[in-house]
């Protein structure tokens, strides 16, 4: 018999010691006052929402806000088309075709669906372009309005902070933003 063989004794002990003690714990609640006071809390919370026994009518059937509004990006977006060929013009005017434009075609994609009238609440971006006030400013002028403007804007911002839109589409990749 080693020494090992000792500790296992004590360590079996010590579980017995604590599986009676919380037994006592357990049976001392359940016998007190606490327990009702436990169990008619639990209760009321229940019938708040309805439960079983609550009665015919609760908050959830007459208080209950109405379901959000759900927004699809891009869905609905008519201009969808007309706005990827005013950018890809106004693109070709930097010299951006074929790759870059494919670049550009694929952020603005992902980051607005090309729809002017997005608001993305996660990252608080504007429009086609994805204009953030936090990180870009006073938004410009009719930017609110205009598909073009947003458009001018973006190929402007991306020319003089990313350079072409590989570049953007690049950092836009790992951070949602550009």
């Amino acid at each position: 018999m080693g020494p090992e063989d000792g500790d296992r004794g004590a360590g079996l002990v010590e579980v017995g010691v604590v599986t009676v003690f919380a037994a006592a714990i357990i049976t001392l609640v359940y016998q007190s006052e606490l327990s009702t006071t436990f169990n008619n809390g639990v209760r009321d919370m229940v019938c708040l929402v309805g439960g079983p026994e609550c009665g015919d009518q609760t908050w959830v059937d007459h208080d209950r806000p109405d379901a959000p509004e759900e927004y699809e990006w891009g869905v609905g977006n008519s201009d969808h088309s007309d706005n990827q060929n005013i950018a890809m013009q106004s693109a070709r005017a930097y010299g951006w075709t074929d790759q870059e434009w494919t670049c550009l075609d694929d952020m603005w994609s992902q980051m607005s669906g090309w729809d002017p009238q997005l608001v993305d609440p996660t990252y608080g971006t504007h429009g086609i372009a994805g204009f953030n006030p936090a990180v870009h400013g006073p938004m410009p002028e009719g930017y609110r309005e205009s598909a073009s403007v947003q458009i001018d804007w973006g190929l402007e911002y991306i020319e003089s902070a990313h350079g072409t839109p590989c570049q953007a589409w690049s950092y836009w990749q790992g951070t949602k933003t550009y």
